[in-house]
């Protein structure tokens, strides 16, 4: 089974008071006390798509399992099989936890920038519900705020950044699907300003 969490879902933001103020180098190093959290960088619609499909199958696997964690008991069963299978579905996952990881790469490749993610699993997990952090430009935040709103996930805003939320990574599953199948409108709308010689500053982060 998935878990699901008591947690009531709101939306608690103002598009007005969202940073403006994020640089390459400032998304590349690290905007927020969340340190652990590597820079997704700026993937392709084609591996966000990648992502969700191979998501979509481990969730599905998931809701069969009597286990209380369905993805963890999945995910232990294949690192002791073969850690080396284990590893290459995990880079796919960009090391982020399944259930988040697909709206990450979404969020990713609509161009804002993430900076949080957790499945929040029975055991070892950060937060005490399923959630993704990122800061979105204006446009951007109005486009991801109906679609959130529209697959159940909630919003909080603290310090000019977003907290997308929901009660199991079902919805923000769904969430990262809704924002791929709009991505022609994301890809309308002019990029951010730390988009630009982003690649460049991860490579120079990447070196120390």
């Amino acid at each position: 089974m998935l878990p699901e969490f008591d947690v009531e879902i709101g939306y608690d933001y103002e598009l007005v008071d969202l940073r403006t103020d994020l640089t390459s180098e400032k998304v590349a190093a690290g905007f927020v006390e969340h340190h652990d959290y590597r820079c997704l960088g700026l993937p392709s619609w084609e591996e966000a798509a990648e992502c969700l499909v191979r998501e979509a199958e481990i969730l599905e696997r998931a809701t069969r399992s009597s286990a209380p964690d369905g993805i963890e008991e999945i995910l232990t069963a294949v690192e002791e099989e073969d850690d080396v299978e284990f590893a290459e579905l995990m880079s796919v996952f960009r090391w982020n936890d399944v259930g988040v990881a697909g709206v990450s790469l979404a969020l990713s490749a609509a161009r804002t920038a993430t900076f949080y993610s957790c499945a929040s699993g029975l055991d070892n997990h950060h937060a005490d519900h399923p959630m993704v952090g990122v800061v979105p430009d204006r446009q951007r935040a109005a486009l991801i705020a109906e679609l959130a709103e529209g697959t159940g996930c909630g919003i909080g805003q603290h310090w000019g950044r977003w907290y997308l939320y929901a009660k199991s990574v079902t919805a923000l599953h769904a969430l990262g699907q809704s924002i791929l199948e709009h991505r022609e409108a994301f890809d309308a709308l002019p990029q951010p300003a730390w988009v630009e010689g982003l690649e460049e500053e991860l490579e120079r982060v990447n070196d120390y």
